[in-house]
Order: C-alpha cells, then structure tokens, then sequence
C-alpha cells in the first residue's frame, strides 16, 4: 500500500484533492488538448469537487465521467451522476462535458452503451473512495462478477453487477480494473479511523488498486 498523506482536517484534505484534480485535468490538456477525470460518488468527495468547480480551469477541454454508478435515473437522490452534475454545475455551466453510465434499459445495455463511448476517454486521474467493507468503485466482495471486474485482461471498460451487500441499490455499474490501469494517475479519498483501519489491513477489493500493475496511487486521509 502506497504512503498516506494525512491531514489534520477534512477541509484541508478536499482542499488537497481539488488541487490535485485540477493538477492533473492541467495536465492533460497541456499534453493533449483535452482532459477527463473518472470521479466516484458518495458524499465524501462531493466537497473536493465543490471546491474544483470554483478553479480557473479551462473547463470547455474537460470531460467528467464515472468511476461507478448505481442503476437508478439521474434525477434519483442516489444518483452518482446527479451528485456530480450538483456539485460542479459551475464546470458545467462553463462548457465541462460529462460522460454518463446510465442510460434506461436494463443494467447489461447500459453497461454495453458506456462500455463504448468510455474506451474512447483516456482518464488523466480516478478519484476513487472505500467503503467499510473494503469495495472501492463498486467492486464489492459478495458480487458474483468481481472476479472479472478484476481481471486485467477484461476487455470491459464499463461492466454491470448486482451486489448484495450494495445498499440500498443493489444493481450497479462499474470500471473494470482493466479500464482504470489504462488511467495515468489514481486518487484516494479516506475518512474516519474505522476506513483507515480497514485499508492498513489489507486485502481484497482494495489492494487491487495497488499492484504493480496499476497507476500510481495518492492516498489522502482526514480523521
């Protein structure tokens, strides 16, 4: 597991995370003209993106994806889409485009539909987040597709998976493994004692984020 940079604050590590986004996105469209970042859902990072939003960034060469949904429709509350769309209307209302995961139909052809229009977005950085269980985007333990969402030979950008212990909705969609090692660069947000004490302890979904065959991974941590 990568070194944590810890903070002695929440609001001093979103402040960080928002720099860090923004580094990269500048990044990128010094390289090559246009820049994407994947970003995870949840309330934990929804400050970082807020402060992003108020960044003097030209906003017209960013694209903004998903790392994750759930299958509900964008308006819905538990909508990762929506959470995103909310906390950087100020990216948006300045010409940020955003690539959706869920389109209507049933999980598998949503899936399918993302899966295409993703293999086109080269992700400068996945902001990426854990939950309690150790799932990280929603790679959950008891999901029958989690040995494929991790196999580094999925052909699969975007891929759908029911999970059990997903609450309250179960049908999600998700990267693949494979998709965000083809990232440059991962970013991980955690929050409160019980979330470090599981990632020091090591194991499966999460340390998958960090073989060696993935991007570099900055961790950043807030009590």
């Amino acid at each position: 597991m990568p070194p944590l940079s810890v903070f002695s604050t929440r609001d001093a590590m979103m402040t960080a995370a928002a720099r860090a986004i923004a580094e990269a996105l500048r990044f990128g469209i010094a390289t090559r003209g246009a820049a994407c970042a994947a970003l995870s859902g949840g309330t934990t990072p929804a400050p970082a993106y807020r402060a992003l939003a108020h960044m003097p960034l030209p906003w017209k060469d960013v694209t903004f994806a998903l790392v994750d949904e759930r299958f509900v429709p964008n308006a819905d509350a538990a909508s990762n889409e929506r959470l995103v769309r909310e906390s950087l209307k100020e990216a948006f209302a300045a010409g940020a485009a955003f690539a959706p995961m869920f389109s209507g139909g049933t999980p598998a052809e949503a899936a399918a539909g993302a899966d295409a229009a993703y293999k086109a977005l080269q992700i400068d950085v996945a902001v990426m987040g854990m939950g309690n269980d150790g799932h990280t985007a929603s790679w959950f333990p008891g999901a029958p597709e989690l040995p494929a969402l991790l196999d580094l030979g999925n052909p699969r950008t975007v891929v759908a998976l029911t999970a059990p212990d997903a609450q309250p909705i179960n049908d999600r969609l998700t990267l693949t493994r494979a998709a965000l090692a083809r990232a440059d660069r991962l970013l991980l947000l955690i929050t409160g004692t019980e979330k470090r004490v599981r990632l020091e302890a090591g194991g499966a979904p999460i340390d998958a984020l960090f073989a060696p065959e993935m991007p570099p991974c900055e961790i950043l941590y807030a009590p």
